[in-house]
């Protein structure tokens, strides 16, 4: 049988071809980022409009992101992205031809977005690792020049989508985007293959139920405590960078500048500084204490932008801070990323990629919302300066919980010894000081301190006492044998009457027993000696 001859591109075209594709997709999505709250606000004038188009499309884009994980794990990676992109191209055009002339449509077509985009995006985070193994590249150094280029593509995007749309118009903008969304497609499939070995492991998958798929993703993402506290300080971080970004910005720049291209300024400078920081990140990124750089770059990346709109209208002082919080918060999503590829067993990847990704951005779907009812209620100075103390309330989660967090500087993990995470460090009698201080003065969801309680079950039977012991559903320690005396002298320090009384009878049956079976085996003994010397 005669087969039609292809070119296969693998190895390091394949990565450049990828990283091609994805710089065209993200420039575009980018402009339209900008475009789309600009035409809802030009064209309706409501802040609280704005925010529904933001929830429209990142609600759907949430919970498609979480039940539509395992299908990229059954309908393999490659194909998700190439369909995704597609479905993507035809439903932005279909915003840019229809969507000015009716709001209710708006909100449907991009909710439609935000469902395609859901899957895709995780695939495309998935299509990464096999792509950068096939070129023999390294993985943590890959993930963060992957980042950089994220960054420079919003740099190039929000620097020019401002410009296209003083130009062209919003919804020349929004072609721009579908029109990016087909080139992607197309480069995917016409330059991008899949290594040998992946396909070869892929080809004949074990069927797995598709309920089953989804609990396993999260039995896992549940077990793993360091990846569970980022995912939760990411949904609230989320949140608010959702809220500046479609609601109080927007608004800032309307009031002082009224211009799309002010607009632009403000988002270049936070990217450029992401660019650089992340340029410089990637010489860096296995020299660098993950723990203190994540913090650093949360605290200094985070609050300061939504402070300095609140309390200044100087566009300069505004651009420098935007700067330098982008250049400290260019380093976490290479820390992000590469834990994940390092926690996460590659067999394990489609679900919990898409649980941690549809989870982090949770929060995005509320961040119009929170941002529209702050400026409501507050003013638009007065919400920016609570969303900045918001943020760095947040941000303190790492530092007020420094002894799951400070997993971060452990070595990379064995996906066989899944044990290994919850093996967190010690913790300095400082941090603990401060944490018991935040469990009686913040919240739950701020400090993420408080554990469930740790309960030791003493089990007897057949003359053998065992401990065990279990927080919430992990059980912490395996059952162990335990002597009868250290049973009975841990009881003791219990200062608990009836339970020590209980132990102490088992105690002395048992031993009575003992004593007993001991005579019976020396009268056993005795007998049998007299029988061999010959006695009567």
């Amino acid at each position: 049988m005669l087969r039609g001859r292809h070119v296969r591109t693998g190895g390091k075209p394949a990565l450049v071809w990828l990283m091609v594709a994805m710089t065209v997709n993200s420039i575009g999505s980018k402009i339209s980022l900008l475009a789309i709250p600009w035409l809802v606000l030009v064209t309706t004038g409501s802040p609280v409009k704005m925010g529904l188009v933001g929830l429209a499309q990142t609600l759907p884009y949430v919970i498609v992101g979480v039940l539509g994980s395992p299908l990229v794990g059954r309908y393999g990676v490659r194909k998700m992205v190439i369909h995704n992109d597609t479905a993507s191209a035809v439903l932005v055009a279909l915003i840019a031809m229809f969507a000015q002339f009716d709001f209710t449509l708006l909100l449907v077509l991009s909710a439609l977005v935000g469902s395609v985009q859901g899957v895709g995006d995780k695939a495309k985070r998935m299509l990464v690792q096999p792509i950068v193994e096939g070129a023999g590249a390294s993985l943590p150094r890959m993930v963060a020049v992957f980042t950089g280029s994220e960054r420079a593509n919003t740099v190039v995007g929000a620097a020019i989508g401002g410009l296209v749309i003083a130009w062209i118009g919003p919804t020349g903008a929004i072609w721009i985007n579908a029109i990016s969304y087909a080139l992607s497609a197309l480069m995917i499939v016409a330059f991008v293959r899949m290594p040998r070995s992946v396909e070869e492991a892929d080809a004949k998958p074990a069927p797995e139920p598709y309920t089953r798929a989804l609990a396993r993703g999260f039995s896992f993402l549940r077990e793993d405590k360091l990846l569970s506290r980022i995912v939760g300080m990411m949904f609230m971080t989320n949140m608010f960078n959702q809220a500046s970004g479609a609601v109080l910005v927007p608004l800032w720049v309307m009031h002082q500048f009224n211009s799309p291209v002010a607009l632009g300024w403000v988002a270049s400078s936070l990217a450029l500084g992401a660019v650089l920081g992340n340029v410089a990140f990637i010489g860096l990124i296995k020299r660098l204490p993950r723990y203190l750089t994540f913090v650093l770059g949360y605290v200094l990346g985070g609050s300061p932008r939504f402070l300095v709109l609140g309390l200044t209208d100087d566009i300069r002082v505004v651009l420098a801070v935007t700067f330098l919080a982008g250049v400290a918060g260019s380093v976490i999503n290479p820390v992000y990323g590469a834990l994940l590829f390092e926690r996460v067993p590659r067999a394990m990847q489609p679900r919990v990629f898409g649980l941690t990704g549809a989870m982090t951005f949770g929060g995005i779907p509320l961040g119009g919302l929170v941002g529209a009812w702050l400026v409501q209620g507050f003013g638009l100075d007065w919400s920016l300066i609570l969303a900045g103390l918001g943020f760095l309330t947040i941000t303190m989660s790492p530092i007020i919980g420094y002894r799951v967090w400070k997993q971060m500087d452990a070595p990379p993990l064995d996906p066989a010894r899944p044990d290994q995470r919850h093996a967190p460090p010690p913790l300095p009698d400082w941090i603990e000081s401060l944490g018991l201080l935040a469990q009686r003065k913040l919240p739950l969801a701020v400090t993420g301190v408080l554990q469930a309680p740790i309960v030791v079950t003493l089990s007897y039977w057949d003359g053998v006492w065992t401990v065990e012991a279990y927080q919430g559903r992990h059980r912490v320690a395996e059952p162990a044998p335990i002597s009868a005396a250290k049973v009975l002298q841990t009881v003791k320090v219990l200062d608990l009457p009836e339970i020590y009384e209980s132990v102490e009878l088992i105690h002395n049956a048992d031993t009575a027993a003992i004593e007993s079976r001991i005579k019976r085996l020396r009268d056993e003994l005795a007998i049998h000696d007299r029988i061999y010397r010959g006695y009567p």
